[in-house]
């Protein structure tokens, strides 16, 4: 669709606010804020010191000892903060066990981060700036993702950029986790789907590279979020030589998709399946879901009942496990514009003209979301859940960002017949959700 804004104008305003945004909320929040922080920047260290596969491993003794800190709010994570600054890596060492936490994220998840902290530690040992060093990493590679993916898609860009500053998002962008990659490497991987659906024609070579991407990337980001790639099955294809284009990026993508999942089972998941205790537990709470499915459908039933809430706020004004709340008001004008922006951007309807094409459409991506549910509460059940407990444990809002952009493409189009009211209207809520997202992050300064 041709309109009278510059083509990359979109993109252009998503860096002009990500990397103030991002580099605010990097300042602000204490290290080890983030949920899990602390571990994501062991498997960093790992990592930048050459530890791949080893039968032991190697930290710094006063590095082994942060990183063990247990952290439960913002006034641990600032007594922590204030004990590392200007703290320097001791020669002491200590050495423990095979690492163990490969089995959940592939080590090349944390290739940026751990890139940007080697980089830091070859000017400076200070553990303080060691770690910036990998939010820094987190931060480009987000905002990469993220860029790409509103340059490309052909439908919601004013969405995707909404998802981008959305204050958990920016959290997790601007922490050493592999959080912000995931959601915007999963957006990026949609946002190419929906380029292929729309009929945009690309050259061979950079296609089929795109889908070999595609596919490594549903493993690094988090294997729970592969649904997304069934959207390859429902592009354009009328002439033999579409229907064969189509074939072979589909074939592409389903395997570099298991060939990524069969070098992280291989060299990550086997090493640690044997070990006694380790998946016991595990092998028995799947069989007996495996016997009952109702179990995971009372315990998913239940966890929406009692967690909902808590999600919602997670989303909209919470950051984390900083116990930092934005008052209510600002917390329901952020998401009221942020559905705003999302009604009046442009959805389903202008991928597929066709109205049975984008029903079919809804209905694949509203299912693909689902699975993404299923097996994201099932492994958590599964794995994380105690024996007993009727809710699943460990479940955060910030795992249903990766899924969001594709399921608000399917909401209704709003002012069809009217582009240019519905236009302005999109553009000023999407200023108030700028606004709205940057005043949570002020404000979250303010009480820190």
């Amino acid at each position: 669709m041709r309109t009278k804004y510059p083509r990359f104008a979109m993109e252009r305003l998503f860096l002009l606010l990500y990397i103030p945004l991002a580099l605010a909320m990097m300042l602000i929040m204490p290290v080890g804020g983030p949920p899990d922080e602390l571990t994501h920047l062991g498997q960093e260290w790992l990592l930048s010191t050459g530890q791949i596969r080893t039968e032991t491993t190697v930290f710094p003794a006063n590095l082994q000892e942060i990183l063990n800190t247990q952290v439960t709010g913002t006034q641990d994570a600032a007594a922590l903060n204030g004990e590392i600054r200007g703290v320097r890596l001791s020669t002491e060492t200590v050495t423990g066990g095979v690492n163990e936490l490969t089995g959940i994220y592939p080590l090349a998840a944390y290739a940026p981060q751990s890139l940007t902290m080697f980089l830091t530690r070859l000017v400076t040992d200070r553990i303080d700036l060691l770690c910036y060093g990998a939010r820094i990493g987190s931060m480009i590679m987000t905002g990469l993702l993220f860029w790409s993916a509103i340059r490309r898609s052909p439908a919601g860009k004013a969405t995707l950029l909404a998802i981008a500053c959305l204050p958990l998002t920016l959290q997790e962008a601007a922490s050493a986790s592999c959080d912000g990659i995931t959601i915007a490497g999963i957006c990026w991987i949609t946002a190419e789907l929906l380029r292929r659906i729309s009929g945009q024609e690309e050259r061979k070579t950079p296609a089929l590279l795109r889908s070999a991407g595609m596919g490594a990337g549903a493993v690094l980001c988090k294997l729970l979020y592969f649904p997304v790639l069934l959207l390859g099955l429902i592009a354009r294809a009328e002439t033999a030589e579409e229907k064969k284009k189509k074939r072979n990026n589909n074939l592409i993508m389903a395997g570099t998709f298991l060939a990524a999942m069969a070098v992280w089972y291989i060299l990550s998941v086997r090493s640690l399946s044997g070990r006694q205790g380790l998946t016991d537990g595990a092998l028995t709470r799947l069989g007996q879901v495996a016997a009952d499915p109702l179990l995971l459908i009372g315990a998913q039933v239940r966890t929406l009942i009692h967690r909902a809430p808590g999600w919602t706020r997670q989303l909209f004004g919470v950051f984390g496990r900083l116990d930092v709340f934005s008052p209510w008001s600002l917390t329901v004008l952020l998401g009221l514009s942020f559905l705003g922006v999302a009604l009046t951007d442009d959805g389903a309807g202008v991928l597929l003209k066709d109205r049975k094409q984008a029903r079919r459409f809804r209905i694949l991506m509203i299912c693909a979301f689902l699975l993404c549910w299923e097996l994201l509460s099932g492994a958590l059940l599964v794995w994380w859940t105690a024996e007993g407990n009727p809710l699943i444990e460990g479940i955060q809002g910030r795992y249903f960002l990766p899924a969001l952009f594709g399921l608000l493409l399917c909401l209704p189009e709003c002012m069809k017949n009217n582009p240019a009211r519905r236009k302005t209207i999109r553009m000023a809520a999407l200023g108030v959700f700028i606004a709205c997202s940057a005043a949570t992050v002020i404000l979250l300064g303010a009480r820190l």
